[in-house]
């Protein structure tokens, strides 16, 4: 996980995102099983680098890094665009002695459009709500309300913006705001979902798929919780999608039919802990 205490500079950050379009060894290539068309001849589009550096880097240092690689004609740019009418822009890199990409980039692209548009998007993070729900109820947290913006009398008027659920339990009331996305969470919305339950009197509880730096600070000086759970999450039966984004790309994805013991665990010790402080 990427924290505030840096142990890298920009410079270090180049020579290992430099290494990883070098060395087939790379410790990132190590993480879960084999990706069997992505490595060190592939290419990348800059997101998805960020994403694969996201553990031990911010996106955004991972971002510039590979900027100063381009400036530093290590790595070229292919831009690209995509989605039904062609107008989603997307910058692929690779190093730039490597030739023959242009059968990479078409395949990348179908695959992109089919894990990128609106509906595939909005069927992922209803899903992951879906998933959350269950969780909660499982282990007996009510269910207050669902796409709320008012609590005990209270009602959100900055904007329009609301939270995926209220939950309660042994008095302590949560909102909830769950992300499944490969990118962070937008820190103005991140920032306004913080407020509006401290507004409303609500214990933060953000499951995103993976929070910025920034925000787990914000979330431990108001004593909420941002729940990673790593993995973006697809619904069962889109198996074959799921594999060639790990085939293609190497970012986190799998289909899974309830919120892994682990990340349960982690949240359930979160509760028990403010409940505990509570008293």
């Amino acid at each position: 996980m990427a924290t505030n205490e840096k142990s890298y500079t920009l410079d270090s950050v180049k020579q290992d995102v430099k290494s990883f379009f070098q060395d087939a060894n790379h410790w990132a290539y190590h993480y879960g099983s084999k990706a069997t068309s992505c490595g060190k001849d592939s290419v990348f589009y800059k997101k998805q680098i960020q994403v694969i550096f996201e553990d031990k880097y911010p996106h955004d240092i991972t971002g510039k890094a590979v900027n100063e690689l381009i400036k530093d004609r290590f790595l070229r740019q292919e831009p690209r665009t995509f989605g039904k009418s062609k107008n989603v822009p997307v910058i692929f890199v690779c190093r730039r002695n490597l030739r023959y990409i242009s059968n990479q980039i078409k395949k990348r692209i179908n695959i992109m459009e089919s894990f990128s548009d609106d509906q595939m998007n909005e069927g992922v993070g209803k899903y992951a709500e879906i998933l959350f729900y269950h969780m909660f109820q499982k282990n007996h947290f009510k269910i207050i309300e669902k796409h709320a913006n008012t609590f005990k009398g209270k009602t959100w008027s900055r904007s329009t913006r609301d939270l995926d659920f209220i939950i309660e339990k042994d008095g302590i009331s949560y909102g909830v705001e769950i992300k499944n996305t490969f990118g962070y969470m937008p820190e103005d919305e991140f920032e306004e979902k913080l407020d509006m339950c401290q507004f409303l009197g609500l214990s933060p509880l953000f499951p995103i798929r993976c929070p910025s730096p920034q925000q787990y600070q914000l979330m431990k000086g108001v004593g909420g919780l941002a729940l990673k759970f790593k993995t973006r999450i697809f619904p069962p039966g889109n198996r074959r999608l799921v594999t060639d984004i790990w085939n293609h790309f190497r970012l986190p994805v799998n289909t899974w039919i309830e919120i892994l013991p682990h990340i349960e665990t982690i949240f359930l010790n979160h509760h028990n802990h403010t409940q505990s402080v509570s008293i």
